[in-house]
Formats: C-alpha cells, structure tokens, sequence
C-alpha cells in the first residue's frame, strides 16, 4: 500500500514537471515568435526607408540635373540671341556642354553651302595630335554616313584652342559619341564629346546631352521660323518702295535689296543682284564702301543730295542697321529718284526766265509807246497824228499779246484744277474753220503762206464755239509762224463708222522731230530752234489739248521729220 502511494506521488511529482516544461517551452516558441515579428518589422521599415530615401534622391539628382539643364539652354539662348549664323549656334551648343560632363576634347563639324569643312576643336585635357586626327575621322565617318554622301576634306577650315597637344603622351579615343545637330529638319553640324578614359560615356550621358542639343536646336528652329516670317513681312515692305533699297552685312555682303534697285542703277534683270552691279551702276560716282564704312565708323547717318547717273538724279542716303542690343550689323542704303524733281525745278526756272522776257517785251513797249505820245502830246501845236496812231496802236498790241498770256495761264490753272467748264451748243463747225481761215489769212500773205480750206459746205455739231475756235486758232497760228513758204491746208474728215469729226491742220514748215513729238503738248515745251521770233510761252497747245480732252475729243501731231512740215490733227465726238 506503502509502495502504491509512493508510485502516485512521483507520477504526481513528474506529471507536474512535464507541464511546467511544457509551459516554459510554449512561453520560449511565443516569445521567438514574437521576437520574430519584431525583426521582421524592423527589417521591413529599414527596406521601406531605404526605397524611399532611393526615390528621394533620385528625384533629386533628376531634378538637380533638370535644373542643370535649364541653365545650359538658357547659357545657349542668351548667346545665340537672334543669330542664324549655322556656325556660331553650334559653336555656343558645344561650348556650353562641359558644364554637363567631364571630356578630354569636345569638337563640332560643320559642312557650309559651298561644301567648305569647318572643324572646331576645344582640348580641355592635354593629348597628342593623333587624338585629334581620330575625333576629326570618326566625325567624317558619322556625317558621311548621315549624307550618305562622300565629303572631301581639301581646304577644310581647322581650328583647335584649349591645352597644347603632346606627343609623347600614349593616349587614344576610348569613349566618345557624336550628336547631330538639326534645325528645321537640316542637318546643320555634327557634335562630338570625347575621353582617353573607357567607359567614360554610358546610355545616360548620352541622353541627356541628346536632349539638351535637340531643345536647343528646336527652339533655335522655332526662332528661324519667327525670324523667316518677319524677314518675309520686311522684305514685302521693302519690295513695295518706289525707291531703291539695299542693305550690306559688315563684311560688304548684299543681304536684301528690292527690285526698283535694278531700274534705277540700269541692272539686266534675270539674274541675282551683286555688290559689284551696284557698284559698277553708280558708274564710278560714288566710293559707296567708303561711304557705308564711314556711316558705320561714325554711327550716323551720311546723305549725298544729288548724284547725277547718265539720265537720272539720284539722292543717296546711307545709315547704319543695329539690332535690339544696339550694335551695328549691317549698313543700308536708299536710292531715291530725284529727276521728276529736278526736272520740274529746271521746268519752273525756264518758265520763270521764259515769263520774265515775254512779259517784259510788251511793256516795255507800252512804257515806250506811253512816253512817245506823253511827249506829243505835251506839244499841242506840234502832234504827229500818224506817230500817235502808230504809238497807240503798240500800245494795244502789247497789251493784247499780255492779256492772251494771262488767258492762257488761267485757261491751264481751270484746266489742271478740273474747273474748265464748256458752253456746248449745236454749231457748223465748217463755220468756225472758215471764220478762223480768214482771220489768219492776212498774217500768212505776209509770209507768203496760202491758206486752203477742204471742207463740207456745212456740218453741225455740239461743241463750244469760242473754245474750239480757239484751238483752230493756236494750231493756224503755229503753222504761220513755224512756215516760211508753201501753204496750210485745213481739213475736215468726218467718219461715220467711228463717229469722229477730225480737223487737221497741216504745213509746210521746219516740221518736228520724232524725239519732240512726245513733249509737244506738255507745259512749256517748245520747239528747238535757233530763231527767237519763232519762241512762244508754249501754253497754247497745252489749253488746246486741254479744250479737246474736255469736249471728249483727242489732239495728236504728225510729222515726216525736220524740214518736212507737220499736221496737227484733233477730233470730236459726233452726236449720238
């Protein structure tokens, strides 16, 4: 019984161990459990933070990068400002590029127009001369490839600033890569970055210096197209003045000049304008480089008032161009046409001297005839009536010759003013030529002239009576003094169909040359001859055209040259 209590108890005893136990052996799982979860927690938080911290950063490194960026387009904006220069834009892109990346030498190639190389070098660490050549090769390689055309190197353009070259370094090309450069879809230049350092340059370098060339490309190409549209614009005005325009560059280059250039310095059309047909159109007249360097050396305006070209009177002005930054870029020069201007002035001395001896004739006679009969007449007993008559009788010549130069002014002032009105009526015109006929006829025995009428024996038209007969006046008139022998036939030709009634008047005078034919009915031209009896004003024809014109009739002249006479012709418009 002893021994049965004895074996209860150590069952007791070890039952209770084993529990214990295994509550400490459950109590040891939980708490690696949750020492477990503790660790897995931290070493999660750290990963999380560690993503995070490498998000941040790379954010900012591409912003810092961003930023970095925006400098070098604005570097590159800034110095390009509003150039179109090929060269120089390439030149401000490569340049501005170390401030993006390490590089032993940077280089840019441009092939221009002509198919001129040029080849820029800038060594920012000292290497050896096959260095360079290699650079040079490998970018001929890449623009050839581009073209998929040969280029050929004769006479490239070679240039290379920065460290000086040594040979006796063992160096060579072991990272490099080429950027083109395009501008509105042109390939313009080639970019190279190169290092004697491998694996320098990787994808992103690269990409970026991709991109910050292609922004600066485009909004170079966006300000071409800008610059194109307001050159377009400029030119349309320039193209539009009456007077000549050229505009030089500094280096004495025609940039723009408009058409009237041509007819005024007499340039064959069909082919471009140069510098050496404007020069060789100025005929030796005007230094007109030296003008334009002395425009720009002084900043000012220079103007030459008259430069007289064969038969044209030019003004000349030349004046430096500068742009927004106020600097001088080019020089212009405008050709302005004085020879209407000068010929008017001329015209208005002539008129002016012409006015003052016609003017001056007759009242000399009517001072010299006003004295005559003063004195005559102071002496009662003693008058001569014949010299009185004579006396008076210049006196009112004179003072008619006065009087119809006074008319004959005021007639052009209504004519040129548009006031010139008519007195139109149903009249024979076969009258009015018979009338005037015989006016005239006295004059003309004196010289010897006949005057033959060929007529109808009667027409009626609507026109003024005294203004047509007028005209028939000047033209007999003219045909008497220009004639010294023969005759003047006067003639009325009426036709039906067109509905015309012309009267000619033709003569057997000096008659008119084919050059002054085209001047007869201007203001003040005259005849050239050498005989001063024959000189008028030179209106008459001028209000003869002047009345014919108004009625709705023409007035022309023909002649078969000097010495074989002439016919002045006019017609009016029959009755409807």
């Amino acid at each position: 019984m002893n021994s049965r209590l004895g074996s209860r108890c150590r069952l007791r005893v070890w039952l209770r161990f084993y529990k214990t136990k295994m509550i400490v052996n459950i109590l040891l799982i939980i708490d690696f459990l949750m020492l477990a979860v503790v660790v897995s927690a931290y070493i999660y938080a750290s990963l999380r933070e560690r993503k995070f911290l490498r998000v941040k950063a790379n954010q900012s490194l591409e912003l810092q990068q961003k930023v970095y960026q925006a400098e070098v387009l604005k570097e590159i904006s800034e110095r390009i400002g509003y150039s179109l220069d090929t060269n120089k834009i390439v030149d401000i892109i490569t340049s501005s590029l170390g401030n993006l990346l390490d590089y032993d030498a940077v280089s840019y190639m441009v092939l221009e127009e002509g198919g001129k190389v040029v080849f820029k070098c800038h060594v920012e660490n000292t290497v050896n001369h096959q260095f360079i050549e290699d650079i040079k090769h490998k970018m001929l390689m890449s623009y050839e490839a581009i073209l998929n055309s040969k280029i050929q190197t004769a006479g490239m353009d070679e240039s290379i600033t920065g460290n000086i070259l040594n040979d006796n370094l063992k160096v060579k090309v072991e990272s490099f890569f080429n950027l083109p450069v395009v501008i509105s879809q042109k390939l313009v230049g080639l970019i190279n970055v190169a290092s004697k350092d491998r694996g320098r340059y990787g994808e992103e370098q690269a990409s970026i210096l991709y991109t910050i060339t292609n922004q600066a490309a485009t909004a170079v190409s966006k300000l071409q197209s800008v610059l194109q549209s307001e050159k377009g614009k400029l030119e349309a005005v320039i193209y539009s003045l009456a007077d000549g325009v050229i505009t030089v560059d500094l280096n004495y280059q025609l940039v723009v000049y408009n058409p009237v250039i041509r007819d005024i310095l007499g340039i064959a059309s069909g082919k471009p304008v140069t510098m050496y047909d404007i020069v060789d159109g100025l005929a030796g007249k005007v230094d007109l480089r030296t003008k334009i360097e002395q425009a720009i050396a002084e900043d000012k305006a220079i103007s030459l008032p008259e430069v007289i070209l064969k038969d044209k009177a030019l003004e000349l002005t030349i004046a430096p161009v500068k742009d927004s930054q106020g600097e001088i870029i080019a020089a212009s020069a405008v050709f302005h046409d004085i020879t209407t201007e000068k010929t008017l002035d001329k015209t208005r001395q002539e008129f002016t001297a012409m006015m003052v001896h016609e003017l001056r004739a007759p009242l000399t006679a009517v001072r010299w005839s006003s004295e005559s009969l003063i004195k005559n007449l102071s002496i009662a007993s003693g008058v001569d009536q014949a010299k009185v008559k004579d006396t008076m009788v210049t006196i009112e010549t004179a003072s008619n010759n006065m009087l119809e130069l006074v008319n004959d002014l005021l007639d052009v002032a209504k004519i040129e003013s548009g006031k010139f009105d008519l007195n139109l009526q149903q009249y024979d015109i076969v009258e009015v030529i018979n009338d005037q006929a015989k006016v005239f006829r006295p004059q003309a025995e004196i010289k010897h002239l006949a005057i033959n009428v060929t007529a109808p024996p009667k027409y009626m038209l609507k026109f003024d009576r005294v203004r047509i007969g007028q005209v028939l006046g000047n033209l007999i008139s003219n045909a008497i003094k220009y004639s010294d022998s023969g005759q003047i036939d006067i003639n009325l030709n009426i036709n039906v169909e067109e509905k015309t009634a012309t009267v000619s008047v033709k003569d057997t005078g000096i008659g008119v040359s084919r050059e002054d034919l085209a001047d007869l009915f201007s203001k003040f031209k005259q005849l050239k001859t050498g005989d001063r009896s024959r000189k008028g004003t030179g209106l008459g024809l001028v209000v003869s055209k002047g009345i014919v014109e108004a009625h709705g009739g023409k007035i022309w002249a023909e002649s078969p040259g000097e010495n074989l006479g002439s016919t002045f012709c006019f017609s009016l418009p029959l009755d409807k």
